[in-house]
């Protein structure tokens, strides 16, 4: 299943089923450069002395390094060029660690010396928190995670038929999407159901958002949210459609 929290006042999502190869997928362009705030010194290919962090450069090995591993915990923020780390002043540098060390920012998420656009940070409790410069840019992203999650559900109900070729989600299905997962959002790809050649993919959202880490580690879905709609795809048409439970139904 695929979860998201979003946040598009802070740029923030909170995500799990979303890998790192749907974010490496969904980007138009992957950073040139980032700062391991992990302190990763095994997947480095620099240094900067100033800030003493590890570094990558370059998209292909930045690219190997988010692909390498998948379990293992990646915490990282993009950067123009080295000058920029250089320039950074000790309370600066010192936010940065804040944000390895506790997986939020003191303050805005977005460096005007670094000019990152983006920042991703592995959490304790299997979930990616991410920042979006370009809140869109998450967009792709989800879609890319939605499709291969379905296209990795269909080859299982069908093992015999050939692979699915799932076309694009409307930008309004996905932008739908996301404003309703400022509650949180489960897309359960579990308790997909078939019918009249259309899959119906049940959303349901949080009834408390503080329990996410218990939902997680224990699987308990259906006991913890609300069912909220279908978002459905005809194996005809390949069409996409979105349907919302209608939530004052039986208040």
């Amino acid at each position: 299943m695929i979860f998201i929290n979003t946040n598009p006042i802070s740029n923030m999502i909170l995500s799990s089923g979303i890998t790192a190869a749907d974010f490496i997928n969904g980007l138009d362009e992957l950073p040139q450069n980032i700062i391991l705030l992990n302190n990763d010194d095994q997947a480095a290919n620099g240094y900067n002395s100033h800030s003493k962090f590890n570094l990558i450069n370059g998209t292909g090995e930045i690219r190997t390094y988010l692909l390498r591993n998948p379990d293992q915990k990646k915490k990282f923020i993009d950067f123009d060029m080295e000058d920029s780390v250089n320039n950074l002043s000790p309370f600066e540098i010192a936010e940065l660690l804040y944000l390895a060390h506790m997986g939020t920012p003191m303050g805005r998420p977005f460096s005007s010396k670094l000019n990152n656009h983006y920042i991703y940070l592995s959490q304790d409790n299997g979930t990616i928190r991410s920042y979006y410069r370009r809140f869109s840019d998450f967009n792709h992203v989800l879609e890319i995670a939605i499709k291969r999650n379905l296209r990795v559900t269909h080859n299982t109900l069908r093992v015999f038929l050939r692979p699915l070729a799932i076309k694009d989600i409307d930008r309004s299905i996905l932008l739908d999407l996301i404003t309703k997962a400022n509650d949180g959002l489960f897309i359960s790809f579990d308790s997909l159901r078939e019918r009249s050649r259309t899959y119906h993919i049940p959303l349901r959202i949080l009834r408390n958002p503080d329990q996410v880490s218990i939902i997680l580690r224990t699987g308990k879905v259906d006991e913890n949210t609300i069912y909220a709609g279908d978002l459905t795809y005809n194996l005809q048409t390949s069409k996409w459609h979105l349907k919302w439970q209608d939530q004052t139904v039986g208040v």
